[in-house]
């Protein structure tokens, strides 16, 4: 099968795909559920100690950065530049990690702050951490939950090109948020809880 039938292929699949709205109601439910904190004053027990989730924290959070930023920029550049072959493997690589580092440390790292800023009064007492929190569930929103889906479905295996320019612009506004989520936690400082409360 050529490039050409096999990019038609998938293309036929994907507007074939009985499950589409299934998984769109997973996405809302998923980002319905993940948005709670945000406008709800939630309180969670106090059951693990200031260090420890300081230390879960952390460590997840590095994990997450550290391998979206290297999966993101080395599976982009061989899905690019080389053959199709190459192109399959990264693809199936990054699906290994997106399934294996991604999925669990973006779930990890946002609860054990939510844990961890409970022992302080909560998201409404620390605007700096609902900002951070409001960064990550948009960059959940955004990239983090339709990739998990995506690859975790694995519809397009066999087509490496598939999704780069999406992907590669969704990698970005992480990146960004990223960044916005540092921030806030080196400075402390809120520039957009005051939008909302």
């Amino acid at each position: 099968m050529s490039t050409t039938e096999a990019d038609a292929l998938t293309a036929a699949q994907s507007d074939a795909d009985p499950w589409k709205y299934f998984w769109y109601l997973v996405f809302a439910a998923i980002m319905w559920v993940s948005s709670l904190p945000l406008y709800v004053d939630l309180h969670w027990p106090l059951v693990w100690s200031r260090k420890g989730l300081l230390l879960v924290h952390e460590f997840a959070g590095f994990l997450f950065v550290g391998h979206t930023l290297f999966s993101n920029i080395w599976a982009m550049r061989i899905r690019m530049t080389m053959g199709r072959e190459a192109g399959i493997w990264a693809r199936a690589f990054l699906r290994k990690l997106a399934l294996g580092i991604t999925f669990p440390t973006s779930i990890i790292s946002p609860l054990a702050g939510l844990l961890l800023i409970q022992h302080y009064g909560g998201l409404r007492e620390n605007p700096w951490a609902w900002d951070a929190y409001l960064a990550m569930w948009l960059m959940a929103g955004i990239s983090i939950v339709p990739d998990v889906i995506r690859y975790g479905r694995n519809r397009n295996a066999g087509d490496p090109r598939h999704g780069i320019l999406s992907g590669a612009l969704r990698g970005n506004f992480g990146t960004l948020m990223v960044i916005y989520i540092i921030w806030c936690m080196i400075t402390k400082e809120s520039q957009l809880y005051g939008l909302f409360y």
